[in-house]
């Protein structure tokens, strides 16, 4: 058994030294592949054989010709199969009551060890699949991802959401060399399994160094509202453990809910826009939501095509070539923010309610739009939006 070969020559080393007696572990062929004295590794150990056939103890008596040392060999078993020998050097009445201690305690490691290996199997597992769904391109087949779901035992064809976790300058904040990359995804990734992982199709992997990725089941109509509830809380949580430890923050980006692949790849796409958008804002929260819909306002005129785009900047050019063009976009932004009430927006931007009428009647003169129309002030909200954007 490769695991037994892996952790050998480290069992007998840690072992040895607490039990002041030597130890030697051989492989299921009767090799040598762990001895305090290193020349005996790889050398062939003849009472093994009989210890593997048999599956039982046996005395060893010394022979220095054959280079066999006197004392106890017993079996180590996995799953229950002999998957190599223990024999620990010494005069065996002294050392028979140890056997039986040292035999239980190695089996326990190469179980842990299996099991170690085991999770990293499926840590890579995940993450294949998790890089498969958020690089899918348009018109790629699925059947590949859905086999990786079933052999990951995940369920995507009930409700999920995608929900991106960003590290702040991490690179300015911690010393790789202190706090190795492995070391880091680590601690994080246990991290957000004790805070998020609640069923058996929750999802938690890392994109990149800075980036951790949830896709969260949720089993029940009120899985997402309860998930909102939480979400500051969690962020609370979260940030202290990564302050205390690493003295950095992370920021919480939420997708919409959707199903299936396709449905979970659009999820992810709008989990970084909402991510983009958030971090470019004023707002003090971390967290940001995309079904919000100051997000999808904000997200408007990034969702239009260029050729669209360029006809509405086009459309209001007159009053984005005037002197005075900030103070108008401005005074019509806020007017659109207060409902389109004049009495509501001169109090809260503490300019006359005249001066107000002022600005909108000069826009009116400007371009081909009416701002008392509602329609017209949707295709110049949206047009202002585009022509910010393009300066940007």
């Amino acid at each position: 058994m490769k695991i037994l070969e892996h952790i050998a020559q480290d069992i007998v080393e840690k072992t040895s030294e607490v039990l002041q007696f030597p130890i030697n572990i051989t492989d299921n062929e009767g090799y040598i592949i762990g001895s305090i004295d290193k020349s005996r590794i790889g050398l062939y150990h003849k009472p093994s054989l009989k210890v593997i056939e048999n599956n039982s103890m046996v005395d060893c008596v010394n022979q220095m010709d054959k280079k066999i040392l006197p004392g106890i060999s017993v079996p180590l078993t996995f799953n229950n199969n002999v998957i190599g020998v223990l024999g620990i050097v010494g005069e065996p009445r002294e050392i028979e009551k140890y056997v039986h201690l040292v035999k239980n305690h190695v089996e326990m490691m190469c179980q842990e060890a299996f099991r170690k290996e085991m999770v990293e199997l499926k840590e890579k597992m995940i993450e294949v699949f998790v890089h498969q769904i958020t690089h899918l391109r348009e018109n790629e087949g699925i059947d590949h991802i859905y086999q990786y779901s079933e052999l990951l035992d995940y369920d995507l064809e009930t409700d999920s959401v995608c929900i991106l976790i960003d590290i702040h300058s991490l690179s300015q904040n911690i010393s790789l060399k202190k706090f190795p990359l492995q070391y880091f995804q680590r601690e994080v990734l246990d991290f957000l399994h004790l805070l998020f992982h609640e069923t058996k199709n929750d999802i938690i992997s890392f994109l990149n160094i800075e980036r951790f990725i949830l896709i969260k089941s949720l089993p029940s109509e009120r899985s997402f509202t309860i998930l909102q509830q939480n979400l500051e809380q969690k962020l609370q949580r979260l940030n202290t453990f990564l302050h205390k430890k690493y003295k950095v923050s992370a920021s919480i980006s939420v997708g919409d809910i959707s199903t299936g692949v396709k449905g979970i790849a659009e999820s992810y796409k709008n989990a970084i826009k909402a991510m983009n958008i958030g971090s470019n804002s004023e707002q003090k929260s971390n967290i940001y939501l995309f079904n919000k819909r100051e997000t999808l306002l904000k997200l408007l005129p990034r969702e239009l095509t260029s050729e669209y785009k360029k006809k509405l900047i086009d459309l209001i050019s007159p009053l984005t070539a005037h002197d005075n063009y900030d103070i108008l976009a401005y005074t019509f932004s806020m007017f659109c923010k207060y409902n389109m009430n004049m009495s509501v927006a001169s109090r809260n931007i503490y300019i006359h309610r005249n001066t107000i009428i002022y600005r909108l009647d000069k826009i009116n003169d400007l371009i081909p739009l009416d701002t008392n129309n509602f329609k017209h002030c949707i295709l110049l909200y949206t047009a202002i939006q585009c022509y910010e954007e393009s300066k940007a």
